[in-house]
C-alpha cells in the first residue's frame, strides 16, 4: 500500500465520520463536493441562507521539529490572538486617555 493510499483512506474515514456527525447534529443534508470536502446549509444570525464548507486535510509534513504539527500551530495561533487582544486593549486605553484629556480641556473653558 502506498503512502497516498494510506492518506486517502484516513481522509475518507474522517470525512465519513464528519458527514455522520454533521447530519445528526444539525439535521441537514451533508453535501460532499470533493474528496475530503463537505458543505452544509445553514442560516446566519440575520436569517439569511448560507453554506458552511468543511475540508478534511491530511498535511504531508506536520512535525513537531518543524513546528508544523497541530500543537505548535495552535500555540502560535493562541499567541497571535493574545497579541491582537493586547493591541486592542492598548488602543482602548489610549482612546479613553485622549477622551479624558479632551474632557478636561472642555471643563477648563
Amino acid at each position: 500500500m502506498t503512502q497516498k493510499n494510506i492518506t486517502d483512506q484516513l481522509r475518507a474515514r474522517f470525512t465519513a465520520d464528519f458527514t455522520e456527525f454533521l447530519a445528526q447534529k444539525y439535521d441537514v443534508d451533508v453535501c460532499r463536493t470533493a474528496a475530503g470536502t463537505l458543505m452544509i446549509p445553514a442560516v446566519d444570525d440575520a436569517g439569511e441562507d448560507r453554506w458552511v464548507k468543511i475540508s478534511v486535510i491530511i498535511p504531508k509534513d506536520a512535525s513537531e521539529e518543524n513546528g508544523t504539527d497541530g500543537y505548535s500551530l495552535a500555540q502560535e495561533y493562541d499567541l497571535k490572538l493574545q497579541a491582537a487582544a493586547d493591541r486592542k486593549e492598548r488602543r482602548e486605553k489610549e482612546a479613553a486617555a485622549r477622551a479624558a484629556k479632551r474632557a478636561a480641556k472642555l471643563d477648563k473653558k
